[in-house]
């Protein structure tokens, strides 16, 4: 049986298209991180763990708050009810976002700045949400030196009853289920 030309072209034009599909959706071949800046592309870096921003939603039963990452990264929690910290400088601070109950995280082998030093957390430093159990998050400060990097944020919580700490990947992120 002989197959025309035409049919040839309908069977190939489908398979051609998701080929090229395909293709352009695979991620690029270097572990570094674009980053837009202005009018120009610049490209981070990161030999740590770089916090590129935060993002929250709301859920049936609870609240979520993501961080993006560029890799993965050691967590530590603190909770307190007055919202105080103190950061590296030493001198006790609250959090700016008043609220309930307060959850404290501090990332190892991490930082909000890339290795040349360029800040690349793209999200304010103090944000707001109007979400049943978050109501805000603050970046507390970087620790850097030699031999230690390390992130700290504050998540200013409503009535809550617990959370749940996590990270996934494809992409790198850490997630922060706030219960009601």
């Amino acid at each position: 049986m002989r197959t025309s030309l035409r049919t040839w072209a309908r069977i190939a034009t489908p398979l051609a298209a998701t080929a090229v599909a395909s293709m352009l959706a695979l991620p690029p071949a270097s572990a570094a991180t674009p980053i837009e800046g202005g009018t120009a592309s610049v490209t981070a870096t990161c030999t740590h763990a770089c916090v590129l921003g935060t993002r929250a939603a709301t859920h049936t039963g609870y609240d979520r708050l993501v961080f993006d990452l560029t890799s993965s990264t050691q967590v530590t929690t603190e909770t307190n009810t007055t919202g105080a910290f103190t950061p590296w400088s030493g001198k006790q601070e609250l959090l700016q976002v008043r609220g309930t109950s307060y959850l404290f995280i501090t990332m190892e082998d991490a930082d909000i700045h890339d290795d040349a030093r360029n800040l690349i957390f793209t999200s304010p430093l103090v944000q707001s949400f109007n979400l049943p159990s978050l109501k805000g998050v603050q970046e507390l400060g970087a620790f850097d030196n030699r031999f230690e990097k390390r992130v700290q944020f504050g998540i200013t919580l409503g009535p809550s009853t617990g959370y749940q700490i996590f990270q996934l990947t494809q992409p790198n992120r850490l997630v922060v289920d706030i219960y009601r």
